[in-house]
């Protein structure tokens, strides 16, 4: 999961650099580079691309989906730090859900320890007038449908193969965004210069994001994957500060360590018995 959220990382930098781009475009972009690569692994490794359960690998495309669009278009509108902060209340409502859907055991101190995690985000990013009432809501809807998303992974755990899930995404992903474009025209126009790069990146970056955060909530509880993703709140600081100029206080540094410390007891609170 660190791995993971170091591409994950790198594709909210690339994300940021396509900020002139309609949200739903970047989207249909992410996906169609994904689904290229994607699919040339499954035939690389010769695996039937479709599954053994469609139906749950079709819902966790879906909720991938709507929560892209959410997670992106606060990108967008937000500073990274703080776009960032409304994405991590996604690893406790992946936690709350998986004690409900799959039985999950999460300890009360796991609970005082994401509060810490999510404590510290809040301290380094702080408030801001850059927030808005619409990026608000439109991360809040990220949340919920990749909290769902992350779910569904970990349901498949037993069944699936990580690039067959990986592949539905953008299975998924690609026609909903085409339809948008089809849809709204006016809204859509053709990648210039550096953006085919960034693009580029994205794609590369998302999908070795989502190959081992696939990896990670397959092989452990979704409560101990998700902790060890605050991680990512590191990430985004630093590329803040030496990519957009963004500054932090002495206070700031201290709530990056929070976040760490929360995380780090977590993970070592869920391996005991």
């Amino acid at each position: 999961m660190l791995v993971a959220s170091v591409s994950f990382g790198l594709m909210n930098v690339s994300v940021k650099m396509l900020g002139t781009m309609h949200v739903v475009q970047v989207v249909f972009f992410r996906a169609v580079v994904q689904l290229l690569m994607s699919s040339f692994l499954i035939y690389r490794a010769g695996i039937s691309p479709w599954g053994n359960r469609p139906k749950w690998l079709i819902l966790r495309g879906l909720f991938g989906s709507m929560g892209l669009v959410g997670y992106f278009y606060t990108l967008q509108v937000m500073p990274l730090g703080n776009a960032i902060v409304i994405h991590y209340l996604s690893p406790m409502l992946t936690a709350l859900l998986a004690m409900f859907l799959f039985k999950e055991r999460v300890k009360g101190s796991q609970w005082a320890f994401f509060l810490l995690s999510f404590a510290g985000v809040v301290v380094v990013n702080g408030l801001s007038d850059a927030i808005t009432w619409v990026g608000i809501l439109g991360g809040l809807a990220g949340v919920v449908f990749s909290a769902a998303a992350y779910n569904t992974i970990r349901h498949l755990k037993d069944s699936e193969h990580p690039n067959v899930i990986i592949f539905y995404f953008p299975l998924v992903t690609f026609p909903l965004s085409l339809m948008h474009g089809l849809a709204f025209p006016d809204s859509w126009r053709m990648p210039e210069g550096s953006q085919w790069l960034w693009i580029l990146a994205m794609g590369v970056f998302t999908h070795y994001g989502q190959y081992f955060m696939t990896r990670a909530y397959q092989r452990e509880q979704a409560s101990k994957v998700s902790a060890v993703s605050y991680a990512g709140i590191v990430w985004a600081a630093l590329f803040g500060v030496f990519l957009f100029g963004e500054s932090y206080q002495w206070g700031q540094y201290l709530g990056m360590g929070l976040v760490l410390l929360g995380m780090a007891l977590n993970v070592r609170s869920s391996q005991k018995a």
